[in-house]
């Protein structure tokens, strides 16, 4: 279990507290990792058992229970409208799941208004969820037009003008039939290490303890209680709640804060990271469209290779914080810092 917590009370003594929550099911696989991946996902709400008592780890997961995975996850609320897709049920059990999957940019339709709710979910698929929901598209350079011929290890997509790394991609010998569109996203799990301790088949379908392995390679820790924080465990951290003060924290890793964090209910203080990605801190909406208002949702000091804010209305304070990367999405306000060499 990695669900922790340095808890600073008074005058700044931190406690070292650990919570772990059985996951004693029949079912539980053999194999070391898969029984460590699906204990942290079951005690995280990653995964939950069934009514019977087992939790099937070889089972496949449909792209509407991925919807529901991935919100409850990061404590998704918001909704997009998702009325037009064609074979998505608005009195289904997972209409909710799909419309936040969707508003948050985990799930996609084809184009052609379906989203193949009730279909079981690729590997391919999967990690294009992963990498656009923690950001772990692999390195690139903007370049226009396309360098001919494409240098090595390389994809380039013309939308963006970006030329991708996927020299980790090539590296692997599993990974022969990804579709083209989906080279970048299964090249940046990899290149986070999403993939150590199993092999991939990226038309095939991912089972439970597959995905329970993915995601405890690329989440380590989770907060999930409010408190004064000075130090992290070793491996990338996800705070999933109101409350919590970063104060001089140092890692090698990335910090997410995830979707359900609310405006202004975070402080980071002169933190040290390889990533900070921001999900959470945005405004409240008054309808689909319109914020509430435009105070700060996030104050970020510290340095960091890379300040992603990958969630519209989110209002980012990072006048006092160090990076050699930014990048915003749409409708963000961002006063910015210095930018180091």
């Amino acid at each position: 279990m990695r669900r922790f917590g340095f808890f600073s009370v008074l005058l700044a003594v931190s406690l070292l507290f650990t919570v772990t929550v059985s996951a004693d099911f029949p079912d539980m696989p053999q194999d070391e990792k898969a029984k460590t991946a699906i204990t942290n996902a079951v005690s995280n709400k990653i995964l939950f058992g069934y009514e019977d008592g087992t939790v099937r780890p070889d089972a496949n997961i449909t792209r509407a229970e991925m919807a529901s995975i991935i919100t409850r996850a990061l404590g998704a609320t918001t909704k997009a409208d998702i009325s037009d897709f064609e074979d998505v049920d608005p009195n289904a059990w997972y209409y909710p799941e799909l419309s936040k999957a969707f508003y948050m940019g985990a799930l996609n339709g084809d184009g052609n208004r379906h989203m193949f709710p009730n279909n079981n979910i690729t590997f391919q698929e999967t990690f294009t969820i992963l990498s656009q929901v923690f950001a772990l598209l692999p390195p690139y350079t903007r370049t226009s037009p396309a360098p001919e011929p494409l240098p090595e290890n390389s994809v380039y997509t013309p939308i963006n003008s970006r030329l991708y790394d996927i020299s980790a991609f090539n590296a692997r010998s599993d990974t022969e039939g990804t579709a083209d569109w989906a080279k970048i996203f299964v090249a940046g799990v990899i290149a986070k290490g999403g993939c150590e301790g199993i092999s991939i088949s990226p038309n095939g379908y991912i089972t439970r303890a597959q995905f329970a392995i993915v995601v405890d390679n690329i989440i380590k820790n989770y907060i999930d209680e409010p408190g004064t924080y000075d130090k992290l465990p070793e491996g990338n951290t996800i705070i999933r709640c109101d409350g919590v003060i970063l104060n001089e924290v140092t890692t090698d890793a990335d910090i997410f804060i995830a979707d359900c964090v609310g405006q202004s209910k975070i402080e980071i203080n002169d933190v040290t990271a390889d990533r900070l990605v921001v999900r959470g801190c945005a405004t409240p909406l008054k309808d689909d469209k319109t914020p509430e208002n435009e105070s700060f949702g996030i104050s970020i000091s510290g340095d960091y290779n890379e300040i992603r804010i990958i969630q519209p209305y989110i209002v980012a304070d990072v006048t006092y914080a160090n990076y050699k990367r930014l990048y915003t999405a749409e409708k963000t306000s961002v006063h910015l810092g210095m930018i180091s060499d």
